[in-house]
């Protein structure tokens, strides 16, 4: 399966070839790199690249996902899917969010916003600190925050629901 990735900008062609049981080989370029994960949460994968192992963790959003991987995140978005989507389809009808959860296991920093408050897509709901590095968490859709579940310092999982908003009626 050949796969065009848009990874932080920069345009990418990923040949894979599935092997037995959670294993691929992946061309990227001249590069052959052999692949073996096993998923260990929802947002969390474990993988061997060529017999080193790290973990990723990912958490998909309307176009396509973020990965973190050692402290560094990755916007990744396979432009062939995006393509197959068709041009009249708009962000609202991809598949978006509808949960407010961290990507990883973290620590609350911040929640800027109070229950009853009018959210906008987009806006930053949720702060959290994982491996040194700060997230923003946001609003998935516009709506009104029914629910805060979490306080500053709480730590947090993935799966978690950190924020429940009521989706406003756009009709």
């Amino acid at each position: 399966m050949e796969y065009e990735l848009d990874i932080n900008g920069n345009t990418l062609t990923a040949e894979l070839t599935p092997g037995r049981e959670n294993t691929a080989t992946v061309a990227l370029g001249e590069t052959t790199h052999e692949l073996a994960f096993q998923r260990l949460s929802e947002t969390c994968i474990q993988l061997r690249i060529n017999g080193k192992q790290i973990n990723a963790w990912v958490q998909q959003d309307k176009d396509g996902a973020t990965v973190l991987v050692n402290g560094r995140h990755f916007k990744v978005k396979d432009l062939a899917a995006q393509a197959q989507a068709g041009t009249g389809s708009s962000a609202a009808d991809l598949d978006a969010p509808t949960t407010v959860t961290p990507p990883m296991p973290a620590i609350v920093i911040q929640v800027p916003v109070s229950e009853g408050e009018t959210v906008a897509p987009g806006d930053t709901v949720v702060v959290v600190s994982a491996m040194k590095m700060e997230t923003s968490l946001t609003a998935p859709y516009g709506g009104i925050v029914t629910r805060i579940g979490v306080a500053e310092g709480d730590k947090v999982m993935p799966g978690d629901i950190l924020v429940d908003i009521e989706k406003e009626d756009t009709a």
